[in-house]
């Protein structure tokens, strides 16, 4: 073999980088403008289809108006989309006004949105985030979310939706979700996947249903863990929704050390056959302030549900909930098994009662600390 040969074979067996590019929307040929008045849904559309693995649209600080239309926008695989957090923003409104369903953005696998707000201008129907088909690896970062719904209370605003297709690896880091519907959503028929999630450090305020919905009665939900976030204020009226996390037929799930104030219905609601949950750590003050449920509640055929180290404060409660409630929920149920009560302390209001725990349901509680309410008034401010 020569010398030439010899090189030429091994530069065709080297796999040489491919380089990757970062966009940006507002430079030529896109030329988005954010001024708040331009329609950008062209040029943002335009910037998408353009981008390949590996690729990063940035987004610089603006208020760039987008008005969507039945064609749905998409991130290719493989792409970053990239703003200045609290400062690159995307107004949504609808080309029919609040006729129509709108998509804002659906994922692709190995996608990154990080640093991007996205608020909702009008009164229509709209899933900001459709996490939909056979997905992994996706991350939004450092986000904030805010649908308007108090504005624009007729038409649904869901932040992200699951349970179409098949999601594996889905991150939620930073994100700041307030006045939606609901923060993450799957309907209840919905018979797709999600294995693997995590959400931490985020923000759930004044959204108007549930904002973790775990929700799989149908489908399946795996490896599902929730820590250091803050759930504030939420804004449900009906006893079906309104909990800062609810799993529904979920496979080992974990909500640790967030805090959760001000709720009407159960700050955590654990049912339809869920397996292997810890809740721990967490700190709720407020919790079922208008349902007559609990605080935690643990229904219809959940196993192995760990309540350890939770510290829960009825003190703001008028109404009669159980700090802690686990029974079956009805006569067609079967009972919840192996929930274990530890080493929480449990702080009664003044009508409030400490749990019900179902015959058959689990262990004897045991290390928790329950304060009645007249010692629990020398505790201070709430």
């Amino acid at each position: 073999m020569s010398h030439i040969s010899g090189i030429l074979i091994l530069l065709l067996s080297y796999s040489f980088p491919i380089y990757a590019d970062t966009i940006d929307l507002t430079k030529a040929p896109f030329a988005a403008i954010g001024d708040g008045t331009t329609d950008n849904r062209e040029a943002l559309g335009d910037a998408l289809a353009s981008l390949k693995a590996g690729d990063t649209l940035y987004v610089p600080p603006g208020n760039y108006r987008v008005s969507l239309n039945d064609k749905s926008l998409k991130i290719p695989v493989g792409v970053t989309l990239l703003g200045q957090s609290g400062k690159s923003k995307f107004s949504l409104e609808s080309s029919q006004g609040a006729v129509k369903h709108r998509d804002f953005l659906k994922v692709s696998s190995d996608v990154t949105i990080e640093g991007i707000s996205v608020e909702r201008g009008a009164d229509f129907p709209i899933v900001i985030f459709p996490v939909f088909g056979e997905l992994s690896n996706v991350s939004l970062r450092n986000c904030t979310i805010a649908g308007n719904k108090t504005l624009y209370p007729e038409k649904y605003c869901h932040a992200i939706q699951v349970g179409v297709g098949n999601v594996k690896s889905l991150l939620l880091h930073g994100l700041e979700i307030r006045d939606c519907s609901f923060g993450l959503f799957q309907a209840n028929n919905a018979v797709g996947s999600l294995e693997s999630v995590l959400v931490e450090r985020c923000l759930f305020v004044n959204n108007h249903a549930s904002d973790l919905e775990f929700n799989s009665p149908r489908g399946k939900m795996n490896n599902i863990t929730v820590r250091d976030c803050t759930f504030r204020d939420n804004l449900s009226q009906t006893a079906s929704a309104g909990f800062a996390v609810g799993f529904a037929n979920v496979k080992t799930g974990a909500v640790t050390n967030c805090h959760i104030r001000n709720y009407g219905s159960e700050a955590l609601h654990v049912e339809d056959r869920s397996e292997n949950i810890h809740l721990s750590g967490n700190t709720i003050v407020g919790g079922s302030m208008k349902q007559p449920n609990g605080v935690i509640m643990v229904v219809n055929d959940s196993k192995s549900v760990v309540i350890d180290s939770n510290y829960i404060d009825a003190r703001p409660n008028g109404n009669r909930p159980h700090l802690i409630l686990v029974t079956a929920g009805g006569k067609t149920f079967a009972n919840p098994s192996g929930v274990a009560v530890t080493n929480n302390i449990l702080s009664n209001g003044a009508t409030t009662r400490t749990w019900y725990l179902q015959p058959g349901s689990g262990p004897e509680p045991s290390g928790n600390t329950v304060i009645p309410f007249e010692d629990s008034q020398k505790q201070g401010n709430l």
